[in-house]
């Protein structure tokens, strides 16, 4: 703002300057030339006056009355010396001297000038009586146009200063005071959080009163739209504090439901082992309690001593059979109860030890199969021996199982004759590879991309909870720092393909996508 009313003031000074010394050179001109108008005219008018009045005085020889027509034409400024000569020695000359005295010029006088008028002195035009010199001088016309031109200048100055002050005052009272105004008002509408503060209050009915109230108008529609933005951030961080939390309770009832599944998925293991120890310990206990009542028998046939060879012989063949029968059911229970028991403990920890995935595998299986004869589903295992895992059983445990129960439940609907293969190898950069084959019916395309999406599930009103591949998922990814791909074709059964490394990572993260 300083640098542009500096500027214009600058320009205003100078464009005043030029036209003043425009106006006044225009002035000059005129006054210098009639200045030199009036004295050709007074010089053409004393040439006349002379050719009338010194004829006479010089026919007649009075002298004085020559002198005193000479000095009243000396009486003109520009005139400073008359000489008349003639013959018989007529030599009469009057001259101004310094002091602005009236004298007589001596014959061999040369006074200065710069003008020299030249007349013939001729009595009633037949005559001529001598020669009239007059010498004039130009230097009080000079000295009245340098006054004049000094006056003009000193006008120019006195007229810039004057014109600079009024219009300076006029220039920050109507324009660089409203503007400064307008920049501040602009100012604190830029540094302000409330707009309606910079509204100007002050407004004319100029053009800069026009540009105010545009301004007013303008700081209106900004504060209604900052309000209006206000509002739209409050709201929106009010439905972010809300999605936020809704995400939170979310993840919690996620995690409930995950391990709501988990302990449903360990409690249909209960269920089934349960009931498939149920078998062997009854025929375990009803043995023993035949074995038993026939030793009783015998023990009283041995005390009334009517006993013989062929009853004791029966009850060696009978004891035989039933001591069979125990060891067998009880061999069996004692297998499914151990194989249920590591397995349930697994599941239900998050231990970390080193384990053969060869007999880990089996273990599992044998937990599953009370659920898996019901439905006459083989399953298959082949690993490699001696693959020894550092890692965590339960985790694999759960994602077998969730594996193999969704083959049962998904590819094979339930129904009987369905084969499962399970094949581990080892694979590069100590790393193993678990394949988990059905010849179910397979997953169509178009679900093959969601199928580890939480809640996805094509059984939704059979009792599917969709988290089952989610889990497993998630268990492969952040707990067994591994990778997961299935491959499948509708009607040709499915292939979950796992890549874990044979030493599982420490855990750093929850069992579930965020």
């Amino acid at each position: 703002m300083n640098s542009i009313k500096s500027k214009l003031r600058l320009w205003l000074m100078m464009g005043v300057t030029v036209i003043v010394a425009i106006t006044g050179l225009l002035s000059y001109n005129q006054n210098r030339s009639q200045d030199e108008a009036d004295y050709q005219a007074q010089r053409a008018s004393l040439q006349a006056r002379l050719s009338l009045s010194l004829p006479h005085g010089v026919w007649q020889m009075d002298d004085s009355y020559t002198r005193l027509t000479l000095d009243a034409e000396l009486g003109w400024n520009s005139v400073v010396a008359i000489r008349i000569t003639g013959d018989a020695g007529l030599n009469i000359g009057r001259i101004r001297s310094d002091n602005n005295t009236l004298r007589d010029m001596a014959p061999s006088e040369k006074p200065g000038s710069d003008d020299v008028l030249s007349l013939p002195i001729i009595y009633q035009n037949r005559e001529k009586l001598g020669t009239a010199t007059v010498y004039l001088s130009r230097s009080q016309l000079e000295h009245r146009q340098l006054v004049h031109l000094l006056e003009i200048l000193l006008e120019i100055v006195v007229l810039d200063v004057l014109i600079f002050f009024v219009m300076t005052y006029n220039l920050n009272r109507f324009v660089f005071d409203p503007l400064k105004r307008l920049q501040d008002a602009l100012n604190r509408a830029a540094s302000s959080d409330d707009a309606k503060s910079s509204r100007i209050s002050q407004q004319t009915q100029d053009e800069f009163g026009a540009v105010t109230r545009s301004f007013n108008r303008i700081v209106d529609r900004i504060s209604a739209d900052l309000a209006m933005r206000t509002a739209a951030e409050a709201q929106a961080r009010q439905e972010k504090d809300n999605a936020e939390l809704a995400l939170r309770q979310l993840v919690q009832t996620q995690q409930t439901l995950v391990e709501a599944e988990k302990l449903a998925s360990l409690g249909s293991l209960v269920a089934g082992v349960a009931h498939e120890i149920n078998t062997p310990v009854g025929i375990t206990l009803t043995t023993a309690s035949h074995l038993a009542t026939t030793t009783l028998h015998i023990t009283e046939k041995l005390d009334n001593g009517g006993i013989k060879k062929s009853d004791f012989q029966a009850y060696l063949d009978t004891a035989k059979e039933c001591c069979e029968l125990i060891l067998s059911n009880a061999e069996r229970a004692a297998n499914l109860i151990h194989s249920f028991k590591q397995v349930a403990v697994d599941q239900t920890s998050e231990q970390r030890r080193d384990f053969q995935l060869n007999d880990y595998l089996s273990e599992i299986v044998t937990s599953l199969k009370p659920r898996f004869k019901r439905s006459q589903t083989s399953i298959e295992i082949s690993c490699e021996d001696d693959l020894l895992l550092d890692s965590y059983p339960g985790a694999v445990s759960q994602v077998i199982t969730n594996l193999l129960v969704n083959a049962l439940v998904h590819g094979f609907d339930e129904k009987p004759g369905g084969t499962i293969s399970i094949h581990a190898e080892r694979s590069s950069n100590n790393n193993v590879k678990l394949s988990i084959q059905d010849n179910g019916k397979g997953i169509p395309a178009e679900n093959l991309s969601r199928i580890f999406d939480p809640f996805f599930t094509t059984r939704r009103g059979s009792g599917g909870s969709g988290l089952g591949l989610h889990i497993v998922y998630n268990i492969i990814r952040q707990r067994l720092g591994g990778s997961i791909e299935v491959h499948s074709e509708a009607g040709k059964g499915s292939n979950f393909i796992i890549t874990m490394p044979c030493i599982a990572p420490e855990i750093q993260h929850k069992e579930f996508k965020q």
